[in-house]
C-alpha cells in the first residue's frame, strides 16, 4: 500500500477529485484548497505542485498525450465555482519533474457553473505491452486512434462538447436538458469507443468509416441520452426513460452501461437503450447486499459487515460542489474490465459479470443441469446479454464454445447414467416395479441429448458417443423411440443407414409401421441410402414412404404407380380394396398438381403436361395379368379396366380431372397429346361392346356402372374432344333421355343432350325420335331446338314457353328470332302470346314489347283486357317503370346458365337487358289517369294489400273513384285514407271500425276453443296470436288516424273521434247480460250491430282481460291529445254503474304516468334548490376565507413582515403560505411566483424575479392599496371566479331572458335555504376549497 501525501499546511487539505493517465503511473490529485498536485506513483513522490484555483477543485481531467507536439500532456481542471482551465505538462526525464508550458482559461465564474465533466481519452489494444517506467511510459503504449483533447461539460442547463486543445476550443455539439427534468438535478457524462459492426468481410473492405466511434452517454435525473461523435458533429443516437433518477453511469465495454439510479437500482442496457439487466442493490443494517430482477425475484445476496454503515447510505458523494440542490455522486462508480465498484462513504462495493464458461460451471456445480443447458443454448444462438468474452460474431461464437458444449452434454449423460445404475442396483428385489421407472429416467436424458445436439447441429455425437452409451446400459430401443418426434417436427431430417435399419426393424417388430412411414416422409432424401430405405419400404408395404421417395427423389411417378398396381393385381386379401383406392388419390393428386402424400405442397407447373400424359399412357397400356372377371375375353385388357372394376365412378372422376385440368394449363400440339382422350374414349366404348355379350347375372360392368361410362363419354364428346358412332350415340341419348327420373339429374341431362345436338352433326342423329323421347323427358328446350333446326319456329317458341323453370330461354329466343327474321306471321304470333307471355315473366315481356313492339303497345294493352290477370301484371311492370324509370329482371337472371363451355344463345339477350334503361330513354313511357285507375281497380281485386302503398305513392287518379273502388271491394286502410285525404275524418274512423265486430266474433270463437288451455293472458295471447293481432293493428291504425288530425280539429271534434274509438271497445263490456249480437236502428235509418261479452259466455274472462289491453292502448295513445280529467269523466259517467275490474289496469296505468311525471318535476325543482344554495355557500366561504404566513421572512427581500417592522406597510399572502411587502412587489398576479408554474416573462424591479427563471409569465398593472386594515380580493381572486360561472348565474341569466319558448304556470320560486336532506353533504363541501386559489391583503399601520 502507497500512502501519497504533502507536507506543510497543505498536508490538512482533503483530496476533491483525481485521476489516472492511461498507463496509470501518474496520479493526478485535487484538493480543498484550490491546488492540484501531480503524484508519480512508483516513486511516491510529488512531481508537479499546481495552485491555479481558489476554490475546491472538483474536476480533474486527463487528456491524454498530444500528437503535435513530442513529449507533452493535457489536463482539465476545474473548481466548484465554476472556473475551469486547460494546462499543458512537458516531463522531464531525467529529473522526474514536470513543467507548465501553456496554461488557459476555458470558462471564469460568469458562466454557468460545470456539475460535471468528463473526458474523451484514447484506449489501449488489447495485448498492449505496458510502460516500464513512470514518466517515460507516457511516451510509449499502442493506443487506439481517437479525437484528441475532446470534453463534455455539462450544467445545470445544458451539455457542451469542446475540443479543447484547439486555440481557439471548438466546439463540436451542444445538447439542451431533456424536457421533464426536474430543476436542479445532477447530470452524469460517460464516453465509450465502439467498433462499428459491419455484415461481412466483403463490405468491411468496401465501407470506408473510422476505425472507432466515439459514444455518450448523458443521465439527466430519470432521462438517459446517448450521442455519436462523428467526424466533428455529435448526433443523438438512443434515448429512454428510467424508473428514477440516475446517481451514476458508466460504460462496461461499448456495448453494455451500466447505470445506478437513486432508488438502489443497478440496470445494464445495451449500447441502443434496451435493458438486459436490472439489478436493485439493497445494503441493509445487516450488512446484506441482495441482487433483485426486475421482477422482484432475488437473483443473489451476499453478507458482509460495514461498521456505522446505513442501509441507505450506498453510494458516496462531494461535499465541495457549491449552489447545487442535489447530492453529487461523481467518481462514485467506476468499471475495470468486468468487474464494476461502487464507492461508498465507508465500503467498496464490487460487482463482477462472469465469464461465459464460468457462468455455465456455477448452474452445473449447482446441480441446475436444465440451467446450464439453456444458457448453453442461448450462448449458441447469440442471444445471451453481458458477455465480454467472446467475439462478436456468431460462428466465430460457436468455434470458441463447441468443444466445451460436447463435453458439458457428455458429462451430464455420464452423470446421470450412473446415479440411475446406482439406484436401479439398490433396487434389484423390484425389479418390475423399477423397470419402468429407469426406462422414464432414460427416456428423459434421452430427449435432453437429442434437443441439445439436434439445436447445436451435432448429430454425429448424438448417434455416436451417445448412441454408444445406451447401448451400453442396453437402451438403444429407448433411444431410437426418441428419434420419432424430432423427426416429424422436422427438426432431424436424415439418419445413418445403420440407425434408419434398426428404427424400421424396431418398430415393425412394434407393430408400428405408420409410424415408421410418417417418419420417412418427413426425412430429406438427398442424405438418406436411397436403395436401403426403398428396400425397408418394399419388404414392409410402407407404399406412401415408396411414393414419396420416387416423386421426390427421383422425379419418377410411374414406377411406384407399376408397383402399387402389381400388388393390387396379385393381391387376394381384404386390402387389395385400400391398395386400389391408394392408387385413385395418387392419380387424383398427380392430375391436379398436389404433391403426395397430402400436406407436401405442389407440383412444378411445367411438369404438369407430361406427367399427365406419361401416367395415362400407362392406364391404356395393356396388362399382363388380366382379371377373371368377364372382361377377360378382351384381348387387350388395359391397366386402367382394374381400377373401373373396382371403383367406375371414382376412376371416371379421377381421368376426368385429368382431362379437365388439361384444358386449363398449355397443350402440347403434338398428334399423340390429341388423341389421348379419344384413346380413353375407346377403351370405354370397348368395354360397352364386350358388355353386349356379358350375362345378366354378371357382377361387372352394373347397369350403373355403364351409366357412368356413358355420362363420361358424352361429356368429352359434347366438349368436341371426342368422337363415337352413331350406335352409341344413340344409346347416349337414350340414357341421358329415358333415365331421367330425379328432377335434379333432369335439367343437368337435359343440359348435356342440347350440347351434345350442338356438336354432332344433324346428320348423324335421328330428330323425330330424339323429339318424341324429349316430349315425354319434358326437355323443352331440346325440343325448342330440334324445331328451330326444322324451321318450325313457332313450334319451338311453344316449347320453349313451357320451360317455366328457365323462363330466359323463351325470350331470347323471341329476341334473337324478331332480330333476324321480320316476319309478320312471327309478329303476329308473339302477340298473340303476349298474355301467357306475361305470366311466365312480367319483366321480360314488357321487355320485348319495349324493343320489338313499342308502336304497337295501345293495341297490346287492348289485347290484354280479355286477360284480366295478364292485364294486371302488364300494368304492374308499366306503373313500376314510370315511377322508379328502371326495372329489375333479378327473376330472370336466376335462370341464367353458368359454367357452361360454350356461348349460350341468351348471351345477347343479356346484353339487352343490361342495355333496358338506354332503351327507355329513347322510348319513354307514358301513363294515363285511365291507366292507373284501370290498375287500381285490378290491384283491389288481386292484391288488396298493396291498395294503401300504390295510393300513397301516386297522385294521378281521381279520388272520387278510387274510393268508391275501395268501398266496392272492401279495402279499408284504402278508403280510410283516401276518406282523411279528403278531410271526412270521422267516416274515415268509422269505415275503419267497420270491420271490427267480425273480429269480435273471430276472437270469441277462438277463445271458446282454447279455454281450457288458460295459463295468463299473455300466454293466451300467444295462442290467439293471429285474431289478438288484427284487432291490435285496428286499435292502432286508428289512434294513429286520431293522433296525426288532432291538432287541426277544433278540440271538442277532437274529444269526440277519441270517444268514438274508445265507446268502441267498451260497449262489449256494458251489458253482460244481453245477447250476443244487439242490433238497433241508428238516426239515419241503417241497423247497428253491436257485439257485447256475456258473462254466461265460455271465454268471458278472458276476453274481458284481452279487452282492458285495447282500452289501455287507446288510453294510452290519448295521453297528450286530450285532458287526463276529461278522460277520467268520460270512463267513470259510461260506466258508472259497471264494475270497475275491467278498466282497473287502464286507470292505474293513469294514475302511474300522472304520478310519475309528478315526482320527476318535484325532483328537478329539489336539485335545482340544493345545487344553488351549495353553490352559492363555497362562493361565500371562498370570499371570506383568509390565509396564514408559513414564514414571517418577506420571500423577495428576506425582511420581517411583522408590523414592528419599519418597512411594513402592507403584506400579501398567497394560498400557499408564501408572503411579501406590497412595495416589493407592486405587480398584480393570478398566483404565487413561486409556485406557480414557470412560464417566459419579464424582469420585475428587484431582478429577483427574472425572464430566465420563468416566475412571471406578463408584466400586470400594480395593485393600489386601501385603507388600513381593510381586507379585499384581489384580481386573481376575481379572474378565478369568472372562470367558473356558478349555476345560480346561469339560472339567473335564463330567467331575465324575455324570449322564452316554454311558459309554465305557477312556477314555485327556488328557495336559497339549504334542503335538510343535504346539510351533511354541505358540511364535506369544504375540502373542495382546498383547490381555490385566494389572496388576502391586510394594511398594516405602524
Amino acid at each position: 500500500m502507497l500512502m501519497l501525501g504533502l507536507q506543510g499546511d497543505r498536508s490538512y487539505a482533503p483530496v476533491t477529485s483525481m485521476s489516472f493517465n492511461h498507463q496509470g503511473d501518474l496520479l493526478f490529485a485535487g484538493y480543498a484548497d484550490g491546488h492540484y498536485t501531480v503524484w508519480d506513483v512508483q516513486r511516491v513522490t510529488a512531481a508537479k505542485v499546481v495552485a491555479e484555483h481558489k476554490a475546491p477543485v472538483v474536476h480533474m481531467l486527463y487528456l491524454g498525450m498530444d500528437s503535435q507536439v513530442a513529449r507533452q500532456f493535457n489536463m482539465v481542471s476545474g473548481d466548484s465555482k465554476g472556473v475551469v482551465k486547460s494546462i499543458r505538462f512537458s516531463p522531464s526525464s531525467w529529473l522526474s519533474r514536470f513543467s507548465t508550458s501553456k496554461t488557459s482559461t476555458l470558462l471564469d465564474e460568469s458562466t454557468s457553473t460545470v456539475v460535471c465533466a468528463s473526458p474523451l481519452v484514447p484506449e489501449e489494444k488489447f495485448g498492449g505491452s505496458s510502460a516500464s517506467t513512470s514518466i517515460e511510459s507516457m511516451m510509449g503504449g499502442d493506443l487506439l486512434s481517437a479525437e484528441e483533447g475532446v470534453v463534455i461539460f455539462v450544467t445545470h442547463q445544458s451539455a457542451l462538447v469542446a475540443k479543447v486543445i484547439t486555440t481557439p476550443p471548438e466546439v463540436y455539439g451542444q445538447l439542451p436538458k431533456p424536457d421533464g427534468v426536474r430543476e436542479g438535478s445532477m447530470p452524469y457524462a460517460a464516453w465509450k469507443y465502439i467498433v462499428p459492426s459491419h455484415g461481412s468481410a466483403a463490405e468491411n473492405v468496401q465501407v470506408m468509416e473510422p476505425a472507432t466511434v466515439p459514444l455518450l452517454a448523458i443521465a439527466w435525473d430519470n432521462q438517459v441520452q446517448v450521442a455519436k461523435l462523428v467526424k466533428s458533429e455529435l448526433k443523438l443516437y438512443a434515448k429512454w426513460t428510467l424508473d428514477s433518477s440516475a446517481i451514476g453511469i458508466a460504460w462496461l465495454d461499448d456495448q453494455m452501461l451500466v447505470v445506478l439510479t437513486s432508488a438502489g437500482q443497478l440496470c445494464l442496457y445495451a449500447n441502443d437503450g434496451i435493458m438486459l439487466v436490472q439489478m436493485l442493490v439493497v445494503l441493509t443494517s445487516a450488512g446484506q447486499l441482495c441482487l433483485y430482477a426486475n421482477d422482484g425475484t432475488l437473483i443473489h445476496d451476499t453478507s458482509f459487515a460495514v461498521d456505522g454503515g446505513r442501509g441507505d447510505d450506498v453510494i458516496g458523494h462531494h461535499t465541495h460542489f457549491s449552489n447545487v440542490l442535489g447530492k453529487a455522486h461523481h467518481n462514485c462508480i467506476a468499471v475495470r474490465g468486468a468487474s464494476l465498484y461502487l464507492l461508498g462513504p465507508t465500503h467498496l462495493v464490487v460487482s463482477r459479470l462472469l465469464p461465459w464458461k464460468e457462468r455455465i460451471e456455477v448452474l452445473r456445480r449447482g446441480g441446475d443441469w436444465m440451467g446450464a443447458f439453456n444458457m448453453a443454448m442461448v450462448l449458441y444462438d447469440g442471444q445471451a446479454h453481458g458477455v465480454f468474452d467472446l467475439p462478436r460474431a456468431l460462428d466465430d461464437v460457436r468455434k470458441v464454445i463447441m468443444g466445451y458444449l460436447v463435453e458439458l452434454l457428455l458429462a451430464y449423460v455420464d452423470e446421470v447414467f450412473s446415479y440411475i445404475s446406482v439406484a436401479s442396483g439398490n433396487q434389484l428385489e423390484h425389479l418390475n416395479d423399477s423397470y419402468s421407472v429407469t426406462s422414464e429416467q432414460y427416456t428423459s436424458v434421452g430427449g435432453v441429448a437429442v434437443e441439445f445436439c439436434v439445436h447445436i447441429k451435432r448429430t454425429d455425437i448424438l448417434f455416436d458417443e451417445i448412441l454408444s452409451r445406451f447401448e451400453s446400459v442396453k437402451q438403444k430401443e429407448t433411444f431410437l423411440e426418441l428419434l420419432e418426434p424430432y423427426i416429424l417436427k422436422d427438426m432431424l431430417g436424415s439418419l445413418p443407414p445403420e440407425i434408419m435399419q434398426a428404427l424400421v426393424e424396431h418398430y415393425s417388430a412394434k407393430g408400428w409401421l405408420q409410424r415408421v412411414e410418417q417418419c420417412v416422409l418427413h426425412m430429406d432424401i438427398s442424405s438418406l441410402d436411397f436403395n436401403q430405405v426403398v428396400r425397408l419400404c418394399r419388404e414392409h408395404n410402407l407404399y406412401r414412404a415408396l411414393i414419396y421417395l420416387f416423386n421426390k427423389g427421383l422425379d419418377d411417378f410411374r414406377t411406384p404407380l407399376e408397383e402399387l398396381l402389381l400388388v393390387f393385381k396379385n393381391s387376394d386379401s381384404e386390402n387389395a380394396p385400400s391398395l386400389g383406392y391408394r392408387m385413385l388419390v395418387y392419380l387424383k393428386y398427380c392430375f391436379s398438381g398436389f404433391a403426395f402424400p397430402p400436406g407436401h405442397g405442389t407440383l412444378p407447373p411445367a411438369r404438369l403436361p407430361s406427367l399427365r400424359r406419361e401416367l395415362i399412357h400407362f392406364l391404356l397400356e395393356d396388362s399382363d395379368a388380366p382379371s377373371l372377371t368377364s372382361l377377360s375375353a378382351i384381348k387387350s385388357y388395359k391397366n386402367l379396366y382394374h381400377l373401373l372394376e373396382l371403383d367406375t365412378e371414382a376412376t371416371l372422376d379421377v381421368l376426368r380431372c385429368a382431362f379437365i385440368n388439361e384444358s386449363v394449363v398449355e397443350k402440347d400440339s403434338t398428334p399423340q397429346n390429341q388423341d389421348l382422350t379419344q384413346k380413353t374414349i375407346d377403351v370405354l366404348v370397348l368395354v360397352l361392346e364386350t358388355n353386349k355379350s356379358i350375362q345378366p347375372d354378371t357382377n361387372w360392368p352394373s347397369k350403373d356402372d355403364t351409366g357412368h361410362m356413358l355420362e363420361f363419354i358424352s361429356h368429352f364428346v359434347s366438349c368436341g374432344e371426342a368422337k363415337v358412332s352413331n350406335e352409341y350415340l344413340g344409346q347416349i341419348f337414350e340414357y341421358l333421355i329415358l333415365d331421367a327420373s330425379i328432377p335434379a339429374n333432369a335439367k343437368i341431362r337435359e343440359k348435356e343432350v342440347l350440347a351434345l345436338l350442338k356438336v354432332v352433326p344433324q346428320t348423324d342423329w335421328d330428330d323425330r325420335h330424339l323429339l318424341d323421347m324429349c316430349e315425354k323427358a319434358h326437355f323443352y328446350q331440346v325440343c325448342g331446338f330440334i324445331y328451330n333446326s326444322r324451321h318450325q319456329y313457332i313450334a319451338a317458341l311453344d316449347s320453349f314457353m313451357k320451360d317455366v323453370d328457365e323462363p330466359i330461354h323463351a325470350f331470347s329466343y323471341i329476341h334473337n328470332l324478331l332480330s333476324d327474321k321480320r316476319l309478320d306471321y312471327l309478329e303476329a304470333a308473339v302477340i298473340s302470346r303476349i298474355p301467357d307471355l306475361v305470366q311466365i315473366s312480367r319483366e321480360g315481356t314488357f321487355c320485348l314489347v319495349v324493343e320489338h313492339f313499342f308502336q304497337e303497345f295501345q293495341h297490346i294493352l287492348s289485347e290484354l283486357r280479355t286477360h284480366p290477370k295478364s292485364l294486371f301484371l302488364y300494368l304492374k311492370t308499366v306503373i313500376e317503370v314510370y315511377s322508379k324509370g328502371t326495372l329489375s329482371f333479378s327473376s330472370l337472371r336466376e335462370g341464367e346458365p353458368r359454367g357452361t363451355r360454350v356461348k349460350n344463345e341468351t348471351d345477347d339477350f343479356l346484353e339487352r337487358l343490361s342495355e333496358f334503361p338506354k332503351s327507355l330513354r329513347e322510348n319513354p313511357i307514358h301513363v294515363t289517369d285511365e291507366m292507373t285507375e284501370l290498375y287500381l281497380e285490378l290491384l283491389c281485386q288481386y292484391e288488396p294489400n298493396s291498395v294503401l302503398h300504390f295510393l300513397e305513392t301516386c297522385e294521378s287518379y281521381r279520388v272520387d273513384h278510387c274510393l268508391r273502388l275501395c268501398q266496392e271491394y272492401k279495402i279499408i286502410d284504402g278508403a280510410a285514407f283516401l276518406l282523411e285525404r279528403v278531410g271526412d275524418v270521422g267516416s274515415a274512423l268509422s269505415f275503419t271500425l267497420s270491420d271490427l265486430v267480425s273480429k269480435f266474433c273471430m276472437l270469441d270463437a277462438a277463445a271458446a276453443q282454447r279455454v281450457d288451455d288458460y295459463a295468463g293472458v299473455d300466454h293466451f295471447s300467444e295462442v290467439m296470436n293471429k285474431e289478438v293481432n288484427d284487432i291490435l293493428h285496428i286499435v292502432r291504425t286508428c289512434v294513429g288516424l286520431c293522433q296525426r288530425n288532432s291538432s287541426r280539429l277544433d278540440p271538442n271534434e277532437s274529444e269526440a273521434l277519441w270517444f268514438q274509438l274508445l265507446d268502441k271497445f267498451c260497449e262489449p263490456l256494458t251489458d253482460p247480460c244481453a245477447s250476443k249480437m244487439d242490433s238497433e236502428q241508428n238516426s239515419s235509418g241503417s241497423l247497428k250491430t253491436t257485439w257485447k261479452i256475456r258473462g254466461s259466455d265460455k271465454g268471458a274472462l278472458i276476453l274481458r282481460k284481452l279487452f282492458s289491453i285495447f282500452i289501455k292502448e287507446i288510453v294510452e295513445g290519448m295521453i297528450g291529445y286530450v285532458r287526463l280529467p276529461t278522460v277520467m269523466m268520460k270512463l267513470l259517467s259510461d260506466n258508472g254503474s259497471q264494475e270497475f275490474g275491467d278498466f282497473k289496469p287502464t286507470i292505474l296505468g293513469m294514475l302511474g304516468t300522472y304520478d310519475f311525471e309528478r315526482r320527476i318535476l318535484d325532483t328537478a325543482r329539489s336539485l335545482i334548490e340544493d345545487d344553488t344554495y351549495y353553490t352559492m355557500t363555497l362562493l361565500k366561504r371562498g370570499a371570506s376565507h383568509g390565509h396564514g404566513p408559513q414564514s414571517l421572512v418577506c420571500f423577495i427581500c428576506n425582511c420581517l413582515v411583522t408590523k414592528d417592522s419599519p418597512s411594513t406597510t402592507g403584506i400579501r399572502v398567497y394560498s400557499c403560505g408564501h408572503a411579501s411587502h406590497l412595495h416589493c412587489d407592486p405587480a398584480s398576479h393570478t398566483g404565487c411566483p413561486i409556485c406557480m408554474p414557470k412560464k417566459k416573462g419579464v424582469r420585475s424591479r428587484g431582478n429577483l424575479l427574472s425572464a430566465e427563471s420563468g416566475l412571471v409569465s406578463k408584466a400586470l398593472p400594480k395593485h393600489k392599496s386601501q385603507a388600513t386594515g381593510a381586507v379585499h380580493l384581489l384580481p386573481q381572486e376575481k379572474d378565478g371566479l369568472d372562470r367558473q360561472i356558478s349555476r345560480y348565474e346561469i339560472l339567473s341569466n335564463l330567467d331575465k331572458d324575455k324570449k322564452r319558448i316554454v311558459q309554465v304556470d305557477n312556477m314555485p320560486q327556488l328557495r336559497l335555504a339549504p334542503p335538510a336532506v343535504y346539510q351533511e353533504k354541505v358540511k364535506k363541501g369544504v375540502a373542495m376549497l382546498r383547490g381555490e386559489v385566494a389572496v388576502l391583503v391586510v394594511l398594516l399601520t405602524k
